[in-house]
């Protein structure tokens, strides 16, 4: 799964000018051969740190003569649940996180539990499908598999 910051062209979808397609599929630039191979099968656009759209890879990517790679895709029935949910990759905003790509196996979205990653920005863990990302400054988001509940109990200090 490849993660795009739509930052930049979202506003545009927002007013009409843009379609979702063209904002999240087109022209993203350092994409390795190996990432596309790795983690192309779907592509998700990130706004404010929110799942705004998923699209299926539907086919072999386009490189043009810069280095920006298109992608081919469909609206994803799949991963279609997760517009609207939190980002599930590392939050953008962070300090010195530039750049717009981010990757993600989809086994962390998928059933079953994934060992803590901890990145030097932000540690992450899996399990069970429900994901926690906490940043060095102790800022947390948790992603729920869609129909299950959270209780959050706090501790005094």
């Amino acid at each position: 799964m490849i993660l795009v910051h739509v930052s930049n062209t979202w506003p545009q979808v927002l007013e009409g000018q843009l379609g979702s397609e063209d904002a999240t599929l087109g022209s993203w630039f350092n994409i390795s051969d190996a990432a596309m191979d790795e983690y192309g099968d779907v592509v998700l656009g990130i706004y404010e740190n929110t799942v705004v759209s998923a699209f299926d890879v539907t086919g072999q990517p386009h490189r043009d003569d810069e280095g920006r790679v298109t992608f081919p895709g469909r609206p994803s029935t799949k991963w279609s649940h997760l517009i609207g949910t939190p980002n599930p990759g590392k939050p953008w905003g962070v300090r010195g996180m530039a750049r717009p790509i981010q990757y993600l196996h989809t086994t962390v979205l998928v059933s079953g539990t994934v060992e803590v990653e901890d990145d030097g920005t932000a540690r992450r863990a899996v399990v069970d499908g429900f994901t926690l990302v906490v940043d060095h400054m102790g800022t947390a988001v948790l992603s729920v598999p869609v129909g299950c509940k959270v209780t959050i109990l706090t501790r005094a200090a």
